[in-house]
């Protein structure tokens, strides 16, 4: 009877161990409220998505500590889309974001004057 207990102790632990894992970050104070949570683990990322036209998009990005890993312009690699949703964020990857359908928002160069 002690081993069923103890496959069940266990399991427990491991399943609350792993249910943390995934928890979505509480907002530090330098994220805006309005800021979403997307991604998984540490390659998530806290976003707010602005407006778009086109392929452009405007984003701010913060890692879960809230500092800003990007902010402007980013242009969308990949299927269009007509908006960018937290569950589609796979992660936050060399200044890019890239998304669960293989898809990125790449920032746009500052264009020349």
């Amino acid at each position: 009877m002690g081993r069923p207990s103890k496959i069940l102790v266990m399991t427990t632990i491991l399943a609350g161990f792993l249910a943390g894992c995934g928890r979505v970050p509480s907002h530090p104070d330098s994220v805006p409220p309005d800021a979403v949570w997307g991604g998984e683990g540490n390659r998530g990322v806290f976003l707010k998505v602005g407006e778009h036209q086109g392929t452009l998009w405007q984003l701010d990005v913060w890692d879960r500590e809230g500092r800003s890993l990007g902010s402007g312009s980013f242009r969308l690699r990949g299927y269009g889309k007509a908006r960018i949703v937290p569950e589609e964020i796979l992660a936050w990857e060399n200044g890019a974001l890239h998304l669960k359908d293989g898809t990125w928002l790449v920032p746009e160069p500052p264009t020349a004057r």
